[in-house]
């Protein structure tokens, strides 16, 4: 088998996911993912209309031994396909780093509407153990509804910490831990005015309440919110509001009036500085936050904003996970910007080897998937069986995506990384 021939490779890297004895202090964006090969499926046991992973090797003890029966929510069809099959194969990997016979995987694919709903049902008549899944926050809210009189316990590999309650953890990182460990960073380096770039949406709503929650605990001076719409953002405009260009613009031609006025040599000298400037007059913020959605937006925005006087040589550029990529390294307007990210040095490493095992790149989320089901392998194996108390050890673990910690209220605490983007490199801040 192709899987087996390259599984040697794995020997040496996946050593990632610790139980940890002591706690380890440490350490989101569509990328393209194409031709990429599965681990074999046996697609002629479908029980309940879902698939059911096989062990890799026969064992005559297997029977004796106790299952642990894991679900897993992908989108492997429709639109997000790549991301499901990127998971999945994330994964696969996980379990036969281990070469674990005691878990059972039953697939249940969210990107097929019709079917979703009646293949949960059916698996529910079966003792299910956990649910890891869905990505998307309307799937989960759509399962944790059917679900929770099931004291079935969920990891959803999303971020949305609005939908964390008991028995439904928020796996990725999430806008919380983003924005306290970035405001955490610049206090500390002496930035206390700022503006804030954001889509007029859900998402942007919820980082100015994280903003706004974190400014009111640390004694913040100022933050300046710049909205836009999502759907057909005006990046020029929106750049020049968050310049105030157009006021500054007009100080500079009262400033010019006056000076033609006083008919002096001192006058004559500031005119010549003054006639070289756009605008008159000093920003009224020192660091610009820009969380948007995408990367091409970010990208738009980086380009443009300079020419509206929003210099990254005077002003702190600082952004988000989704700045984690190598795109990112290309834009001369982020030199010298920093963000959050979770540990980018062993995502390469991990992305490095399941190149090797599958031809293809592994979507960012995927070391989510790697991570969890890892962890739960570790943690039900030879004479020990998983529980999900065993889940809330105090201490956390170590994965791929560095030290995370899993409460019994949902929350998955985090503590991410900062990186700079200097001469096309990625510089760890703290």
């Amino acid at each position: 088998m192709y899987f087996k021939k390259k599984i040697i490779l794995l020997t040496t890297f996946f050593t990632f996911i610790s139980f940890l004895g002591c706690e380890t202090p440490t350490n989101y964006q569509n990328e393209t993912i194409t031709n990429n090969k599965s681990v074999k499926l046996d697609n002629n046991n479908k029980k309940n209309n879902s698939l059911s992973i096989q062990p890799l090797k026969e064992d005559n003890d297997i029977t004796q031994r106790q299952f642990l029966n894991v679900v897993l929510m992908l989108p492997l069809s429709g639109k997000h396909y790549q991301i499901g099959q990127s998971l999945l194969n994330s994964a696969q990997l996980a379990i036969e780093k281990k070469n674990n016979k005691k878990i059972i995987f039953s697939i249940i694919d969210t990107g097929d509407e019709e079917q979703l709903l009646s293949q949960l049902y059916k698996i529910l008549e079966d003792d299910i153990d956990i649910i890891i899944g869905p990505v998307f926050s309307n799937k989960v809210s759509q399962v944790r509804e059917i679900t929770k009189n099931e004291d079935i316990p969920i990891i959803a590999l999303s971020n949305n910490s609005e939908i964390q309650k008991d028995g439904l953890y928020i796996f990725g990182l999430t806008l919380e831990d983003e924005i306290k460990e970035l405001l955490n960073y610049s206090i500390k380096s002496n930035l206390k005015k700022y503006a804030v770039l954001v889509p007029r949406n859900e998402f942007g709503s919820r980082v100015e309440r994280e903003i706004k929650k974190f400014q009111s605990t640390n004694n913040l001076s100022s933050f300046i919110f710049t909205f836009y719409n999502p759907n057909s953002p005006d990046f020029y405009n929106i750049s020049k509001s968050v310049s105030n260009f157009e006021e500054r613009k007009a100080s500079l031609e009262n400033k010019i009036k006056q000076l033609e006025k006083e008919n002096s040599e001192k006058a004559e000298e500031e005119l010549k500085k003054l006639k070289k400037l756009d605008t008159y007059g000093e920003l009224n913020f020192e660091a610009l936050l820009i969380f948007a959605q995408n990367f091409q937006e970010v990208s738009n925005f980086s380009s443009i904003l300079p020419y509206y006087d929003v210099d990254p040589k005077k002003v702190q550029y600082i952004g988000s996970s989704l700045w984690a990529k190598n795109l990112a390294l290309k834009e001369p307007g982020l030199e010298n910007a920093y963000f959050t990210s979770l540990d980018i040095d062993n995502r390469r490493k991990f992305e490095n080897m399941y190149f090797e095992i599958f031809d293809s790149k592994p979507h960012s989320l995927a070391a989510l998937s790697y991570d969890i089901v890892g962890l739960i392998s570790n943690l039900h194996q030879g004479k020990n069986n998983f529980t999900i108390k065993k889940l809330h050890n105090s201490n956390g673990f170590i994965g791929i995506n560095g030290w995370f910690k899993m409460n019994s209220n949902g929350n998955v605490s985090r503590q991410p990384k900062i990186y700079r983007i200097k001469n096309q490199k990625f510089s760890l801040l703290n």
